[in-house]
């Protein structure tokens, strides 16, 4: 795809699409810094919410939330917020209903408003967490999905990451080329993007002293340096905002430091919007459904009595958080079991799509 019409080279600031960033973890004025600073477009990934899920309905409670609140919370801003779903590892109680979880996905993928599988993790490298990982790869290929992989950032778990990857590559789980890996550190590039994968994700911002930085960001004089070693192709610039101490302003002062250090504008454009809009085949038009203002009809239904086509499910397929462990998708201890295999999750009505930008 080439870079946006916008900025066709002249010098103009071009718009751009943070592609990463965790903002169901943040306060919603980031949202109005990110537009004030240019950013029209994000893509909300799952990320691990530290708390484990113990089953299919509590994974897929989470992706209704992405998906119905999110997405409005960020067009009262006039930001269209598009959303990656996943099982994250780190939220895994037990496989059983991780898997629940991967099925809940599944029926989500037709919907609009979901542009990817991601993201995904291995956190403990244990062979539930690599079964996890090979299922999602799996259903992203088969679907036709982009699917981002989250990089550990030690140097010991990044080889031991690759390793995974390059295992299931060689095993024709997932074309490479399908998937974007986030959070690549200038030492990891060499090796990434040997992988043959479609995109390379660097979270970006201005060297700070920030107090509680879950990662470290790529500053600008070390993108002008991974420019010059390895040129723009499949790097993809983001602000990996997270729970920690994140700049919803870094892609924007990283955007403007690199213009004033001379990278010409249709490369900016190019890291700061046009690869990732080809990598994820961005939409151009609105996000389905997600006009500013509450979720429509959710007080009406509530009086009802109504809700959601999953409150409406019956009782054994939904989570009993504190309660006994039973039902059709709850992670079993080891020891149990099962007598009857659960029912097909329930089809989710979805938006009519959108055109690609």
């Amino acid at each position: 795809m080439p870079p946006p019409a916008e900025d066709p080279g002249g010098g103009a600031a071009p718009r751009l699409f943070d592609h990463h960033v965790h903002a169901d973890g943040r306060n919603a004025d980031d949202y109005e810094l990110m537009a004030l600073s240019g950013v029209d477009t994000v893509l909300i990934p799952c990320s691990a919410s530290n708390e484990l899920r113990p089953c299919g309905a509590s994974h897929d409670a989470r992706f209704e939330r992405l998906l119905a609140t999110e997405t409005r919370r960020a067009a009262q801003f006039g930001v269209r917020a598009w959303i990656a779903l996943s099982v994250h590892a780190a939220d895994m109680a037990e496989l059983p209903g991780a898997l629940a979880g991967v099925e809940r996905l599944e029926a989500r993928l037709a919907d609009p408003r979901v542009l990817a599988v991601g993201e995904l993790s291995v956190r403990r490298h244990t062979d539930d967490e690599v079964t996890l990982l090979h299922r999602q790869l799996a259903l992203a290929e088969a679907h036709d999905r982009p699917v981002m992989v989250e990089l550990p950032p030690g140097p010991d778990d990044f080889e031991r990451m690759v390793a995974v990857l390059r295992r299931a590559f060689a095993a024709g789980l997932v074309d490479p080329a399908r998937v974007a890996l986030m959070d690549v550190a200038p030492r990891m590039l060499p090796t990434a993007a040997a992988l043959g994968v479609g995109g390379l994700g660097i979270a970006v911002s201005p060297a700070g002293d920030r107090l509680f930085q879950v990662r470290t960001k790529t500053d600008h004089r070390q993108l002008l340096d991974l420019l010059e070693r390895h040129g723009p192709d499949r790097l993809m610039l983001n602000s990996g905002a997270h729970f920690g101490s994140s700049d919803p302003m870094a892609l924007a002062r990283t955007v403007l430091r690199l213009r004033l250090a001379g990278v010409a504008p249709p490369v900016v454009a190019r890291l700061a919007r046009g690869n990732a809009a080809a990598f994820f085949r961005l939409p151009a038009g609105p996000v389905p459904g997600a006009a500013p203002g509450p979720p429509a009809g959710a007080d009406a239904a509530r009086s009802r009595g109504g809700g959601s086509d999953r409150d409406r499910r019956p009782d054994h397929d939904r989570c009993r958080c504190g309660g006994a462990r039973g039902g059709d998708d709850h992670g079993r201890r080891a020891g149990a079991t099962a007598t009857t295999a659960p029912p097909p999750a329930t089809p989710i009505p979805t938006p009519a799509p959108a055109r690609q930008e």
